[in-house]
């Protein structure tokens, strides 16, 4: 795994607790920007962002923020995390954080920036341990994209009243899959999920995944694929505890 993660061009960061919140649980502002500082990688200086708007999100997507999820301004990891996601040439990020500090909003809004609305092909894969927080990151996606005309695919082992032989299934069309690793290289391997035009991959919770060998070969095995038919795809490893 650290051979892996040494491999990829990857900036580790490690940021700090954020206690704040207000309006409602989903708010994670913080009045404390003390810790938010201007971060360079390979050149590049990337500012953090203190508001939404610093970043150059679509004005669908601020609506989804400000309106759908009830989000003011970034807490600490989007503040760092998101210029650095966004911004060209779009490098490879391996981010540590805690849940409830926000990473969520980071690459599902990184997820839902790349994506181009208007072709209907899959452009961002988001890889999970498990069904249940596949099916949470999809749904915060598709509350986040509201506006956007975006649409989600769940790539989970099905429940069996709900079985379909994978020949039968249609490609799929989404512009983002969110799924757990074995369904994902089925669906890949089963070419139902084609990864030509992906253009950025997330491993949430990836010190999870990259732990288990299970995990960790399907996991690397998408990965290469992706690399190999769509260059220049952007890789982010959110975790909570370092490789």
């Amino acid at each position: 795994v650290e051979a892996q993660a040494k491999q990829i061009e990857a900036l580790s960061l490690s940021v700090p607790d954020d206690d704040g919140g207000a309006e409602g649980p989903p708010l994670l502002d913080d009045s404390d920007d003390s810790q938010i500082q201007a971060v360079t990688s390979g050149g590049t200086v990337y500012e953090s962002a203190t508001t939404f708007e610093d970043v150059k999100l679509t004005p669908e997507l601020l609506k989804g923020l400000h309106d759908e999820m009830g989000f003011s301004r970034p807490s600490k990891i989007q503040a760092i995390t998101l210029p650095m996601i966004l911004t060209p040439p779009y490098r490879d990020l391996v981010a540590q954080a805690h849940n409830g500090s926000g990473k969520t909003t980071c690459f599902v809004l990184g997820m839902l920036s790349r994506v181009d609305p208007n072709r209907k092909m899959p452009q961002a894969i988001c890889i999970c341990p498990t069904r249940e927080l596949a099916q949470q990151n999809k749904s915060v996606l598709m509350r986040m994209g509201k506006f956007t005309g975006i649409t989600c695919a769940c790539a989970t082992p099905p429940a069996q009243k709900d079985y379909m032989p994978i020949s039968k299934m249609a490609p799929v069309t989404d512009q983002v899959v969110i799924g757990t690793s074995g369904t994902l290289t089925k669906w890949i391997t089963h070419k139902k999920l084609a990864t030509r035009e992906i253009k950025i991959l997330v491993f949430d919770e990836a010190d999870h995944m990259l732990a288990e060998e299970g995990f960790k070969t399907d996991s690397l095995r998408i990965m290469k694929d992706i690399q190999n038919s769509a260059g220049g795809c952007q890789v982010t490893f959110l975790v909570i505890d370092y490789f």
